[in-house]
């Protein structure tokens, strides 16, 4: 269940819909074994608080039955998708498939939530502030990158403004972060009119997200200061 978590936030993470975290590689031939420090933290201080909170094993028991059949209904949807998207199988193996499955869970799922005043709301309130946390990041990261997208500046512009600004060049490396991929971000713009000097070397660093577990020696560059 942990190490699901782990994998979950992971992708949340690539997707832009959760604020990037330090994941750990715990492995260099297997991608799915991955170890989030401040996630461990987090879900340890979260069942001290649902102990605390309920005092009770009946109401535990009854938050997780919710949270277990929520993890099995969404479990049945994905792989139905996979049936359809991946694997290409006959359509009507998947409908059967989904059919008996998601009606099982459907009615255990039904049968759960009269428990919800007994220990279940507490789940679903902890659910809804993480989707509500995931879907403001989300929409506040695609409103960045749209803004950047649209200011940035073009490479002619620079070179026009370069000479006419009188900007002084110190020695050194700079680093100017940005969302866009390709263009010079509009920051930049605002850093050669406020600024009286500027490194020599400017680097334009954009993060990306790659599915392997550690850069191999010889694709990595070391750039000593």
């Amino acid at each position: 269940m942990t190490i699901a978590i782990f994998q979950c936030l992971k992708q949340s993470i690539s997707l832009g819909c959760f604020p990037r975290l330090k994941i750990v590689h715990t492995s260099r031939k297997f991608m799915a074994k991955i170890y989030i420090p401040v996630v461990n933290w987090f879900l340890l201080a979260s069942c001290l608080g649902f102990i605390l909170l309920f005092r009770s094993t009946s109401d535990v028991g009854n938050a997780y039955a919710i949270a277990e059949l929520g993890v099995m209904i969404m479990a049945t949807v994905y792989v139905t998708l996979i049936m359809l998207l991946i694997w290409e199988t006959n359509i009507i193996k998947v409908i059967s498939f989904l059919i008996t499955f998601l009606s099982l869970e459907l009615i255990f799922f039904s049968s759960a939530l009269s428990s919800v005043g007994d220990g279940g709301w507490a789940l679903l309130v902890f659910a809804s502030g993480l989707v509500m946390i995931m879907f403001i990041w989300n929409y506040g990261t695609k409103l960045k990158y749209d803004s950047e997208l649209k200011q940035k500046l073009s490479r002619d512009l620079m070179r026009k403004l370069g000479p006419n600004l009188g900007t002084m060049r110190a020695p050194g490396l700079g680093l100017v972060y940005s969302e866009i991929v390709t263009g010079v971000p509009a920051i930049f713009g605002h850093f050669l009119t406020a600024l009286p000097a500027i490194h020599s070397i400017i680097v334009f660093v954009c993060v990306r997200n790659v599915p392997v577990p550690a850069v191999p020696q010889s694709e990595r560059y070391v750039h000593g200061l």
